[in-house]
């Protein structure tokens, strides 16, 4: 485990560091993936199981089985059901080693428990008793009944030509307060000598052929104002804010 990685979490909040340890694969066996169908992951959040080559296949860890002295459950985030295989919803954790809560913090300590189970706040599903992680509730975009994995199109935006690999941040916002449609809005690092609207019209297209919609907006930003941790994971609640309050470093 990356030190640095824990140290930041551990600065943001103590309980990831302690989920990092939820599960472990055997010893000695390496990574093992489980490849589902992408469209009825986020249509159904079913993880259906398709061969490698399938073009919309999407690869995720197997993750191993819970740690000794912890138990691992998904449950749906609405009401709180225990789903079964393969079925996707909250990583809940419950055992001797978790936070008894928050500090002086009732409030904050009644919404992170249901009962004795953790709510991670990850999204994640069972396979032959192994953990699968596959995101994180508060990044998910909605956009006209599907569940879009931001990461899906950063890593498509990340091959556009001018755009910084590893430099982009997508996320969902309201386009319509009345009817809660949220659409989709992504944020880029590019390179000075970029052509801004071709770029943009080029981020656009590779949206479109990724997941099946264009986004409603692409900015694109100056190199290295993207906001990460210390550790250099991409922050994107915090891009969204920027967003919100105009305070993103747009090229012009």
């Amino acid at each position: 485990l990356n030190c640095a990685v824990v140290a930041d979490a551990f600065a943001r909040d103590a309980r990831v560091v302690e989920l990092r340890f939820q599960a472990v694969p055997p010893v000695g066996r390496g990574m093992l993936t489980d490849c589902v169908d992408r469209d009825v992951l986020e249509s159904n959040r079913f993880a259906s199981v398709v061969d490698p080559d399938h073009p919309n296949a999407r690869r995720f860890a197997k993750l191993g089985t819970a740690v000794s002295g912890l138990e691992l459950r998904i449950v749906d985030p609405s009401d709180g059901q225990v789903m079964t295989e393969r079925e996707v919803g909250e990583l809940q954790i419950r055992g001797s080693s978790i936070t008894s809560g928050y500090f002086d913090r009732p409030d904050a300590t009644a919404e992170t428990f249901d009962g004795e189970w953790l709510k991670t706040g990850d999204l994640a599903y069972m396979v032959d008793g192994e953990l699968v992680v596959c995101g994180r509730i508060k990044d998910m975009i909605i956009v006209g009944g599907r569940n879009v994995f931001p990461e899906d199109v950063e890593r498509a935006v990340g091959v556009v030509r001018s755009v910084r690999t590893g430099n982009v941040i997508a996320f969902g916002v309201l386009e319509h307060q009345r009817s809660g449609r949220e659409g989709l809005v992504v944020v880029a690092e590019t390179r000075p000598d970029a052509e801004l609207d071709v770029v943009r019209v080029e981020v656009s297209r590779t949206v479109r052929e990724s997941i099946g919609f264009a986004p409603a907006e692409v900015i694109l930003v100056q190199a290295g104002t993207l906001p990460k941790t210390s550790s250099g994971k991409l922050q994107r609640s915090l891009c969204r804010s920027l967003y919100e309050a105009n305070d993103l470093s747009v090229v012009s």
